[in-house]
């Protein structure tokens, strides 16, 4: 079945997998459209987001380009090292 065309058929494919992916962890879940839009496509994005933000912070912290900081609750928080030190451009490592 053919779900658009060009760009808009892969767009379409991509939100079909972000649906599986939602499922896969929910496996009772059950909403209309409007639902599925309004709150599993942004909980699912906001999810996966927040795990690649995870993962640059770790990398930025790990090459000392940012201060990770534990709060004495815990919390985890991040600083920059030094205002005078030049933001850096990262090689592009393909589409994630």
């Amino acid at each position: 079945m053919k779900v658009g065309n060009g760009d808009d058929e892969q767009a379409v494919k991509l939100v079909a997998e972000e649906i599986q992916r939602y499922l896969h962890s929910r496996s009772n879940a059950a909403d209309t459209a409007e639902g599925i839009a309004q709150w599993w496509i942004m909980r699912q994005r906001l999810h996966e987001e927040k795990q690649k933000v995870e993962r640059a912070l770790e990398y930025l912290s790990a090459t000392q380009l940012i201060c990770k900081r534990q709060l004495c609750d815990g919390t985890i928080v991040y600083t920059a090292t030094d205002i005078n030190k030049p933001v850096i451009t990262l090689p592009e490592t393909g589409k994630s």
